[in-house]
C-alpha cells in the first residue's frame, strides 16, 4: 500500500509499505478521509528532522479485525480518535479520563515504536479502542469530528451559558465550530475577531450565524464597543500574545479560554495582574488530549447543531499530498479546510 512521509522543511515522499498483520485488539481500516490539520504543518515545517508517517483526523472503513474486538466488525465506517486514555491510572479511575497521563493507545505513539502508517495512507492499523463507529455522516464531514472534539473541549473548558456574550477569537476551523457551539450552549451574541486577509473564513463566519466580526488589523478588539461593554466568555484559538488584549474587554467575573500556541517567544505573554484579581477573571487552557467528546460532535453533525461543510474548501488525493501542503502553508487565508479522499 502507499503512504505519505513528510521531512522539513516541506519534503514529502509517497513510499509503498507492508503492514503487518493486526494483532487481537487491533482493526485494520482503509481510509476514506484525513484532514489536514495545523500540527501536520508545523511537523513538516519544523518538526520532523527525519522521514516520518503522518496525519491523525482519520476516517475509514474497517477492513480486519483482530481476535479480541468486539466494538465493531467489518465493513463499519469509523472515526479515528488521534489519542485515548488508559483506563488504569488514578485520574482514570476516579473518572476523570480527559486527565490522563497516559494517552495509550494512540495513533503517534505505534507509529513511534512500531513504524506503522498515519492517516495520509491508503491503510491505517490502530487500536480498537481509538475507532468509533458512526453513520449519517459523510467521510469527508467526518473527518472533522477529531479537531471539532478540540473544538467542544474548549467550549466546556469555558462554559459559556444561556445569555452570554461570547468573543471567538480565530476563525481556523477550531474557532468556526467554537462559534456554533457557543450559540449552542445558549450564547446571547457570538462575537468572532480575525485579520480581514482571510475573507473566506470572515464570510463563512456571517453566514453560520455570528452576529459580527471584529478585523482585528481595522478595529482592535480592544476599541470595539460590544453591547455589554465587553463580553462574559472568550475562546481563543489563537496565538498567546492575543490574550492579555482579551482580558482587557471581559466583564466582570469573565472567563477566558485558550488552546493557542507558539514556538517562538510569542509564547510568553505579560498582563496586569491587579485588574485581573479585581475583575474577578479566570484564564483557562484546553489541552483536547486525550481525543474525547466524538459521539456528541457526530450527533451535532447530524442534527445540524454544528455545520461542518463550509470548512471544507479543499479536498485532494494521497497523490498529491505536497501540492496541497504547501497550498495550506503557503496560503492559509484562502483554505480552511484540505481532506484527503481515499
Amino acid at each position: 500500500m502507499k503512504a505519505a512521509y513528510v521531512k522539513a522543511p516541506f519534503q514529502f515522499q509517497i513510499r509503498e509499505v507492508e503492514l503487518p498483520e493486526p494483532g487481537p485488539n487491533d482493526v485494520l481500516l482503509s481510509i476514506k478521509a484525513s484532514g489536514i490539520c495545523g500540527t501536520d504543518l508545523h511537523i513538516a515545517r519544523t518538526e520532523a528532522r527525519d522521514w516520518q508517517p503522518f496525519g491523525h483526523e482519520i476516517v475509514g472503513l474497517v477492513e480486519k479485525i483482530g481476535s479480541n474486538v468486539g466494538n465493531v466488525s467489518l465493513g463499519d465506517k469509523v472515526v479515528v480518535e488521534s489519542g485515548s486514555f488508559c483506563g488504569k491510572c488514578a485520574d482514570c479511575r476516579n473518572g476523570r479520563v480527559d486527565l490522563c497521563h497516559d494517552r495509550t493507545p494512540n495513533v503517534f505513539s505505534r507509529v513511534e515504536s512500531d513504524g506503522f502508517a498515519m492517516g495520509f495512507a491508503e491503510k491505517i492499523i490502530v487500536d480498537s479502542q481509538n475507532v468509533v463507529p458512526f453513520e449519517g455522516v459523510s467521510f469527508q464531514e467526518a473527518s472533522l469530528v477529531e479537531p471539532m472534539g478540540v473544538a467542544l473541549d474548549l467550549s466546556y473548558t469555558v462554559k459559556p451559558e444561556l445569555n452570554d456574550d461570547v468573543l471567538v477569537v480565530g476563525l481556523g476551523p477550531i474557532g468556526l465550530m467554537a462559534t456554533q457551539i457557543a450559540k449552542a450552549m445558549g450564547a446571547r451574541h457570538v462575537f468572532a475577531a480575525n485579520h480581514s486577509r482571510s475573507k473566506i473564513r470572515i464570510d463563512v463566519a456571517r453566514q453560520l450565524g455570528v452576529d459580527d466580526v471584529i478585523e482585528v488589523d481595522k478595529t482592535p478588539i480592544s476599541s470595539y464597543k460590544f453591547p455589554r461593554g465587553g463580553v462574559d466568555k472568550a475562546l481563543v484559538t489563537a496565538p498567546p500574545y492575543v490574550i492579555p488584549e482579551v482580558l482587557g474587554v471581559m466583564n466582570y467575573g469573565g472567563v477566558v479560554g485558550f488552546i493557542g500556541i507558539d514556538y517562538g517567544e510569542g509564547r510568553f505573554i505579560t498582563f496586569d495582574a491587579n485588574t485581573f484579581h479585581f475583575n474577578k477573571l479566570q484564564l483557562r487552557a484546553s489541552h483536547a488530549v486525550p481525543a474525547l467528546y466524538f459521539p456528541a460532535c457526530l450527533d451535532m453533525i447530524k442534527s445540524g447543531a454544528v455545520n461542518v461543510k463550509p470548512l471544507i474548501t479543499d479536498t485532494f488525493t494521497l497523490e498529491d499530498i505536497e501540492r496541497m501542503m504547501k497550498r495550506a502553508e503557503k496560503e492559509k487565508d484562502r483554505v480552511i479546510k484540505a481532506v484527503m479522499i481515499g
